[in-house]
């Protein structure tokens, strides 16, 4: 059916876009620990030279070679991590392994450069759950426009994220926009006199099939606010652990320099290596939520919103 081609195509489309920004992250994890490995190699030397010249011990040099190694294996193991999703990518392309090309400026950009602007809730009725309720709502003989009127809510997104919250009025209110709904059922079969049991049968299938449109749309609609928060708290995370990165990489300086003047200990220097380490792994991780954030806005606006 079409909307079976439509749910399908939506979930190979999320899907790849989900295994290839995963792949792009592990790219820059792997960069970002090559990085670390040439920083704590040349660290590493620095200590060997003043063990050398009775200025540190044996110990630091342990110390500085175990982490160097414990470094150097992460990197094994996000090549490893690298291997297993491009093979899932080729897996669902339809391929033999082999290496993915990828633009690695994709991960450079603004992740809110890729979120739709205006008022993308019309794009709710393209979901495969509100094709097929409103299909239930036209055998029912109600008025699909006054339905979407009535129940569609207005949202809002912006380069910034946000969303605004909307009133349906009553369901059943005689002076609503939702009770329009009903109207072509009723005129019709008032018109032609039919027995009142069977005018009312049909109006109670037609309310029957309007509230359960109403709670596909307010299901619809709170998958699409929960993935916009979802957006928005990431990008707050992502600034914040792009400062805290900034920090700790003026901290490793800072203690290589007080170690050498003998203001610190080579376990600061060490600690503040791995903590800068650490930290842009996790920033890269930030970076690739807040990207899958994005592709589950998609699946929940039914497939995108161009």
């Amino acid at each position: 059916t079409e909307k079976g081609r439509h749910f399908l195509i939506t979930n190979i489309v999320a899907t790849t876009a989900s295994l290839y920004y995963e792949l792009l992250a592990l790219d820059n994890e792997l960069e970002i620990v090559d990085k670390n490995i040439i920083l704590q190699q040349e660290a590493l030397e620095v200590v060997n030279v003043q063990k050398e010249g009775g200025r540190a011990t044996q110990l630091a040099v342990q110390q500085f070679t175990a982490q160097l190694l414990n470094t150097k294996a992460i990197a094994f193991n996000i090549r490893q991590e690298i291997v297993k999703v491009e093979n899932s990518l080729n897996e669902l392309l339809g391929r033999y392994p082999q290496t993915i090309a990828r633009d690695t400026a994709i991960m450079l950009q603004h992740a809110q450069k890729l979120l739709p602007t205006g008022n993308p809730s019309q794009l709710l009725i393209r979901r495969p759950d509100i094709r097929q309720i409103e299909f239930e709502l036209e055998a029912a003989k109600a008025d699909i426009a006054a339905a979407r009127a009535a129940f569609l809510p207005s949202l809002s997104i912006s380069p910034y994220i946000g969303y605004n919250s909307f009133k349906a009025g009553l369901l059943f209110d005689p002076g609503s926009i939702a009770y329009g709904a009903l109207a072509g059922l009723t005129t019709p079969i008032f018109a032609k006199r039919q027995l009142k049991t069977e005018f009312n049968i049909a109006t109670a299938q037609a309310r029957e099939s309007l509230y359960n449109y109403q709670k596909v749309l307010l299901s619809a609609y709170s998958e699409v606010v929960t993935n916009l928060k979802l957006i928005e708290n990431n990008t707050s995370v992502y600034n914040l652990k792009k400062e805290e990165v900034k920090e700790l990489t003026d901290a490793v300086s800072t203690a290589r320099e007080l170690y050498l003047a003998g203001y610190a200990n080579y376990l600061e220097v060490i600690t503040a290596q791995k903590g800068v380490l650490e930290a842009e792994i996790q920033l890269t991780e930030n970076k690739k939520q807040l990207f899958q954030a994005i592709i589950s806005l998609y699946k929940s606006l039914g497939g995108g919103w161009d």
